[in-house]
């Protein structure tokens, strides 16, 4: 008993110190703040967290935890994966990206 024990903690171990590292394909990035677009000018703009990825910002076009919207927080530094998103219709801005996966650093 007292082994098997044992070995639980250290899989429990080995599995938490395995997260803090960098993954494939993640960056390095720090939510900053939301931006609010200016849907009356416009009528079609949406607006959304702001990431900063080797500096250059970067707006989300998808859904995030809550953990990462609380604005007391801000900035946070995160791990992420994310890619290109579609331009906003209004702008053709290409600064919008869809985070993958994301994490604390």
């Amino acid at each position: 008993m007292k082994q098997v024990l044992t070995i639980i903690s250290l899989v429990v171990l080995l599995i938490s110190c395995r997260s803090s590292e960098i993954e494939p394909g993640e960056v390095e990035g720090t939510i900053t703040g939301y931006v609010v677009a200016d849907n009356f000018a416009k009528s079609c703009s949406v607006g959304g967290l702001q990431v900063e990825i080797r500096s250059d910002t970067y707006t989300l076009s998808n859904a995030v935890p809550v953990a990462y919207q609380e604005p007391n927080s801000w900035p946070i530094s995160v791990w992420i994966r994310y890619q290109p998103d579609i331009p906003d219709t209004c702008t053709q801005s290409t600064n919008r990206v869809k985070i993958l996966s994301i994490r604390k650093r």
